[in-house]
């Protein structure tokens, strides 16, 4: 195989995986929503913010 391919390859799969990593946050987030509701989980940022310091 050349190394030519074999980039292509990673290339290839480094897009996927960004895609599928992408597609699972918004699903995961999607699913957070639909559980306990948009104002619960806007909330939970904000603490998660505040104790962080930001």
């Amino acid at each position: 195989m050349s190394i030519t391919f074999l980039l292509s390859a990673a290339a290839l799969v480094a897009a996927l995986a960004l895609f599928a990593a992408i597609f699972v946050g918004g699903a995961v987030y999607v699913g957070r929503i639909r559980r306990r509701g948009p104002e619960a989980v806007l909330a939970g940022a904000r603490k998660r913010r505040d104790l962080r310091g930001s």
